[in-house]
Protein backbone atom coordinates (compact mmCIF):
# COMPACT_ATOMS: atom_id res chain seq x y z
CA UNK A 1 0.00 0.00 0.00
CA UNK A 2 1.17 3.12 -0.90
CA UNK A 3 1.49 5.87 2.08
CA UNK A 4 -1.06 8.50 2.36
CA UNK A 5 -0.01 11.74 3.59
CA UNK A 6 -1.74 12.75 6.99
CA UNK A 7 -1.10 16.19 6.91
CA UNK A 8 -0.57 16.01 10.81
CA UNK A 9 -3.65 14.59 11.25
CA UNK A 10 -5.13 17.93 10.55
CA UNK A 11 -8.72 18.03 9.82
CA UNK A 12 -8.81 20.76 6.72
CA UNK A 13 -6.05 19.00 5.25
CA UNK A 14 -7.01 15.66 5.26
CA UNK A 15 -10.59 17.09 3.86
CA UNK A 16 -8.55 17.84 0.74
CA UNK A 17 -8.03 14.09 0.18
CA UNK A 18 -10.32 11.38 -1.66
CA UNK A 19 -12.96 9.74 0.08
CA UNK A 20 -11.07 6.40 -0.92
CA UNK A 21 -7.97 7.78 0.80
CA UNK A 22 -9.35 9.10 3.20
CA UNK A 23 -11.48 5.30 3.79
CA UNK A 24 -7.44 3.36 3.22
CA UNK A 25 -5.85 5.80 6.07
CA UNK A 26 -9.28 5.15 8.51
CA UNK A 27 -8.63 1.40 7.63
CA UNK A 28 -4.46 1.90 8.63
CA UNK A 29 -5.70 3.37 11.85
CA UNK A 30 -8.20 0.70 13.23
CA UNK A 31 -5.03 -2.06 12.64
CA UNK A 32 -2.63 0.15 13.95
CA UNK A 33 -4.33 1.07 17.18
CA UNK A 34 -6.70 -1.65 17.78
CA UNK A 35 -6.78 -2.41 21.53
CA UNK A 36 -8.70 -5.06 23.77
CA UNK A 37 -8.77 -3.71 27.25
CA UNK A 38 -12.33 -4.02 27.57
CA UNK A 39 -13.68 -0.64 27.01
CA UNK A 40 -12.62 0.76 23.63
CA UNK A 41 -11.72 -0.64 20.33
CA UNK A 42 -8.99 1.75 19.64
CA UNK A 43 -6.31 3.50 21.87
CA UNK A 44 -6.36 7.16 22.63
CA UNK A 45 -4.55 8.10 19.41
CA UNK A 46 -6.51 6.46 17.15
CA UNK A 47 -9.46 7.36 18.78
CA UNK A 48 -8.35 11.40 17.75
CA UNK A 49 -6.96 10.11 14.60
CA UNK A 50 -10.38 8.62 13.77
CA UNK A 51 -12.12 11.88 15.16
CA UNK A 52 -9.66 13.48 12.82
CA UNK A 53 -11.01 11.61 9.46
CA UNK A 54 -14.34 11.80 10.49
CA UNK A 55 -14.48 15.25 11.01
CA UNK A 56 -12.65 15.82 7.95
CA UNK A 57 -15.52 13.60 6.23
CA UNK A 58 -18.10 15.79 7.68
CA UNK A 59 -16.67 18.92 6.20
CA UNK A 60 -15.84 17.33 2.86
CA UNK A 61 -19.28 16.73 2.37
CA UNK A 62 -20.37 19.88 3.57
CA UNK A 63 -18.40 21.53 1.03
CA UNK A 64 -19.60 19.57 -1.52
CA UNK A 65 -23.34 20.74 -0.47
CA UNK A 66 -22.37 24.24 -0.24
CA UNK A 67 -20.72 24.39 -3.87
CA UNK A 68 -22.49 21.69 -5.57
Amino acid sequence: MSQIKNFGWNRLKLATLSYEQIAALEEQVKQEHACSDGIHMYDKSGRDKLDALSWAVYNKQKQERNHG
